[in-house]
């Protein structure tokens, strides 16, 4: 039978052993491009498309610089990587989201992100322990929105409808995201964030484009390669505030050159000054194999993260009992 529509051919990527036996295997694909969008190795369909979630960040962030916002406020490489982030929230991420804001003459209470337990265990449990419910500042997605509010302030665009698809901002980041992912803003298609704002799909071989253009600079405005520069700056000198303790995308830029930002349903892009970007996706979006699968492709760059491929898993006495580790 013919595959059915919109569901794109993959390929066997991570596989769960449980002694020597595979007891379960991760499908996705992953691609390398360069700047111009040429494909410089693949696995699974390049074409097909898949929302970029959070690993779209960095890119949304790129008004934050280009509206001269950051320099009229102030604002540190570590407050341009936490308006990049999906952080834990630590509490050098809220202190950072905070700072944010208040340089923008604005609070936490101006957040329209939603409000879900802080990403990091032991954050959650603190904020149990002290009897507070989540507030929009805990969300992974705080940073963002507050560099989006901050936007707004500086350029005197309505804070209340940010969120809004046909907001100003909006607009352009959609345009933005075209632009830096070589596609035109039809080919973007639009849904909905879970923290409010839009989402974008693409083919994944357009996301790999943008990781490439962002760490480069190649195929974009002086303007808008100028920015991209900065924020890949910050990402790379404040790897922690991207993300926080025991997170891939810290560890990742901790231990290598490259600029990375993981999403939702088992995203995860990168790109090196070397001049290529990459893309991977997951297709059961399933978190646990986003790090074997980046690992084993960034190894096919010559790329090497610390730490092993394969995850041991451990029953709960905590003896090695299997382990999650690359197909490719």
């Amino acid at each position: 039978m013919d595959r059915p529509a919109g569901l794109p051919e993959d390929a066997p990527l991570v596989a769960v052993r449980r002694g020597a036996v595979v007891e379960s295997v991760h499908r996705g694909r992953f691609i390398f491009c360069d700047p111009a969008g040429n494909v410089l190795d693949a696995t699974g369909d390049p074409d097909a498309y898949v929302f970029a979630r959070s690993s779209a960040k960095p890119f949304q962030a790129l008004p934050l610089v280009l509206s001269g916002a950051a320099d009229a406020f102030g604002l540190t490489d570590g407050e341009l990587a936490v308006a990049c982030a999906s952080h834990n929230a630590e509490e050098q991420h809220l202190a950072a989201v905070r700072s944010l804001l208040e340089k923008a003459g604005l609070s936490e209470d101006d957040l329209q992100s939603g409000a879900h337990p802080p990403m990091y265990a032991p954050a959650a449990a603190k904020l149990a322990r002290d009897g507070e419910d989540p507030r929009p500042i805990h969300g992974n997605c705080s940073g963002k929105h507050a560099g989006m509010l901050a936007v707004c302030v500086h350029e005197g665009l309505d804070t209340g409808g940010y969120r809004n698809p046909e907001h100003p901002l909006q607009r352009r980041l959609l345009g933005l995201v075209a632009e830096v992912c070589g596609l035109r803003e039809d080919e973007v298609l639009l849904a909905g964030d879970d923290c409010g704002v839009p989402a974008f799909a693409l083919p994944l071989r357009s996301l790999a484009t943008g990781f490439a253009r962002f760490a480069t600079g190649g195929g974009l405005s002086d303007e808008v390669a100028g920015a991209a520069e900065r924020l890949g700056r910050a990402m790379r000198g404040y790897p922690f505030m991207v993300a926080g303790t025991g997170r891939f995308d810290t560890e990742v830029m901790r231990t290598t050159d490259l600029v990375c930002k993981s999403g939702a349903e088992g995203v995860f892009g990168a790109g090196s000054g070397e001049g290529w970007g990459l893309a991977v996706k997951i297709s059961d979006g399933g978190g646990r194999a986003v790090r074997p699968a980046a690992v084993a492709a960034l190894g096919r760059r010559g790329v090497a993260v610390s730490g092993d491929e394969a995850q041991l898993k451990e029953d709960l006495h905590g003896v090695a009992v299997g382990e999650i580790g690359p197909l490719v």
